[in-house]
């Protein structure tokens, strides 16, 4: 069971939005948490997201600081959440 799943709404198969449903319907994986990590500025795109309970929405940033600093709010979710299971 992963810690925290990060997932791409543009995938070559399935939309990230039906992964994300799919992930968030299943028993075993609804409270992993999830957080799109997309290209897409869309405003639709996030509030769908929402919608289908992710747990956060990041826009790919341009630059490595930004990077960093994006990843750090993924790993304080995932110890959020840890601390919340126990």
């Amino acid at each position: 069971r992963p810690d925290v799943i990060v997932l791409d709404l543009k995938l070559p198969r399935k939309s990230g939005h039906e992964v994300l449903a799919a992930v968030k319907g299943d028993a075993d994986l609804c409270t992993v948490p999830v957080v799109v990590l997309t290209s897409s500025r869309a405003e639709k795109d996030m509030i769908e997201s929402y919608r289908l309970n992710a747990d956060g929405f990041i826009t790919k940033p341009v630059g490595l600081n930004a990077l960093v600093t994006e990843v750090r709010v993924i790993q304080n979710l995932v110890k959020w959440q840890a601390t919340w299971d126990n």
